[in-house]
């Protein structure tokens, strides 16, 4: 039960701070429990960081694929991933921004082979939906998948940091619909109304 409650801080920490500024003490603290409970769990915050970003990345993937088991059009699948990533980038800014950037500096040679491979997986992830929608419904430019997958992130990542920083210029719908429509007009032929 400790354990669960340790995560559950750690994940608010970690996501409302930078790695760096994230301290073991804050989440001891959030999470009620003693500093030895905490350190006998994790023995280390980059091990506590790595268990945290593996957790919310599965439970993030989980959440888009229960949405997409369904046989729904490519442009309904391709917003409903749209809308998971957005809430990924808007609530877990720091980690989102940690595990989709190479950022190497602090992190143990573990956590920084968990990373990588969390995002290989996850960029795989998007570009099997970009190549079942080519192959399937064929209105999807005849785009190289990965890269197509890697350009979404940018745009979801970008545009989520630009919204957090000019809070009240956009309704959370607005930025919906606007990155929406970028990524559909760069990836589709034609979009059906």
């Amino acid at each position: 039960m400790s354990k669960e409650r340790i995560i559950k801080a750690a994940i608010e920490v970690f996501s409302e701070n930078e790695y760096h500024r994230a301290s073991m003490d804050e989440i001891a603290l959030r999470a009620q429990v003693a500093k030895g409970t905490l350190y006998y769990n994790f023995p280390g915050k980059s091990q506590l960081f790595k268990t945290v970003v593996k957790r919310t990345f599965e439970d993030f993937i989980r959440r888009i694929e229960a949405d997409l088991q369904s046989s729904i059009p490519l442009k309904d699948k391709i917003q409903q991933t749209i809308r998971h990533h957005l809430d990924l980038f808007l609530e877990s800014r720091h980690l989102s921004h940690i595990v989709f950037n190479d950022i190497s500096n602090g992190f143990e040679e573990d956590v920084l082979d968990e990373l990588k491979l969390l995002r290989e997986e996850h960029l795989n992830f998007l570009a099997t939906i970009l190549e079942e929608g080519k192959c399937d419904e064929n209105y999807l430019r005849d785009l190289d998948s990965h890269i197509a997958a890697v350009g979404m992130i940018g745009t979801l990542e970008s545009t989520s940091k630009y919204f957090l920083s000019h809070p009240n210029k956009y309704s959370r719908d607005d930025l919906e619909r606007q990155v929406f429509t970028m990524i559909t007009m760069s990836l589709f032929n034609s979009i059906e109304e």
